[in-house]
């Protein structure tokens, strides 16, 4: 899938990792399509940019990340150009960091477990 394929070592790798574990994080014990609906659904009222947050791709793309077996996720994320994920993930990364209220202490704790994770990736 073209989520592990996005251009790694970059800032844009560090966002869709800082977005994977912020979710993983989030829905730890809710991993079900309600929760993942109600929260795309959420993202797309409350962001400013949220209108332009495709719904079906956004929860394509949380599915993924959380390894929900979901009909047709592969072919959805698959279809996503490596821009276009970057882009639902930053703003998935930012309803996530605004609805966990991190201190800042704990946003640079995400920060860095997401590059901890680019760089295992790299090796």
């Amino acid at each position: 899938m073209k989520l592990e394929a996005q251009g790694k070592g970059t800032p844009v790798a560090t966002i869709g990792y800082a977005c994977y574990v912020a979710a993983r994080q989030r829905f730890a014990e809710q991993r079900s399509p309600e929760e993942i609906i109600r929260f795309v659904a959420e993202a797309r009222a409350a962001l400013a940019e949220g209108r332009n947050l495709p719904a079906r791709e956004a929860e394509a793309i949380m599915y993924a990340m959380l390894d929900m077996d979901m009909p047709e996720v592969d072919e959805i994320v698959d279809g996503l150009d490596v821009g276009i994920i970057a882009e639902i993930q930053g703003q998935l990364l930012f309803k996530l960091v605004l609805d966990a209220e991190l201190t800042d202490a704990q946003l640079d704790s995400l920060l860095l477990e997401a590059e901890v994770l680019v760089h295992k990736t790299d090796a």
